[in-house]
């Protein structure tokens, strides 16, 4: 493996460890599948070798990142090995489960903005306009986010159409 992708390993295992709270073999798992830039999918056995990793260990990761849907299995015809790798569908993903955190707390803070108002009865009190302040910042966040869900699930079906 060359020093570029090493590197690109450990950023993202890093990030998705901070990020995700997934636990380090997790995460480079997930970081080594995500750099399989041909789509080629990658093998039990080279998981278990690259990462140097116990095989039970690497399967009970697999297993979990599968569970997540974060990624699939396949095997090519006339063979037995899976493989695996990120499922396609994989940033929409993502983005969607950023935008459902915003959305939950968007609406928690509006409740907390409500109780601030009937315990304050002040609509200019310092906290409740910064609450509405985050709430205004969210919205537009999670406009953001679904304008770019939109371009990248129809940026997918133009490419499917094509293949």
């Amino acid at each position: 493996m060359d020093e570029d992708k090493k590197l690109l390993i450990r950023d993202f295992s890093n990030y998705f460890e901070t990020t995700q709270k997934f636990p380090p073999l997790i995460s480079k798992i997930y970081a080594y599948l995500l750099l399989d830039c041909e789509k080629k999918g990658v093998t039990f056995d080279e998981l278990v070798e690259v990462l140097n990793a116990s095989k039970s260990s690497v399967s009970n990761s697999l297993n979990f990142l599968t569970q997540l849907k974060y990624i699939e299995y396949f095997t090519k015809l006339d063979e037995r090995k899976r493989l695996y790798r990120i499922v396609p569908d994989n940033i929409v993903l993502r983005l969607q489960s950023i935008q459902e955190m915003l959305n939950n707390e968007k609406e928690l803070t509006r409740k907390l903005m409500e109780y601030k108002l009937k315990r304050h009865k002040d609509p200019e009190e310092s906290s409740v306009l910064k609450s509405g302040i985050y709430i205004e910042h969210l919205e537009l966040a999670v406009k953001q986010l679904a304008d770019t869900i939109n371009k990248l699930k129809s940026l997918n079906q133009n490419t499917s159409q094509i293949k």
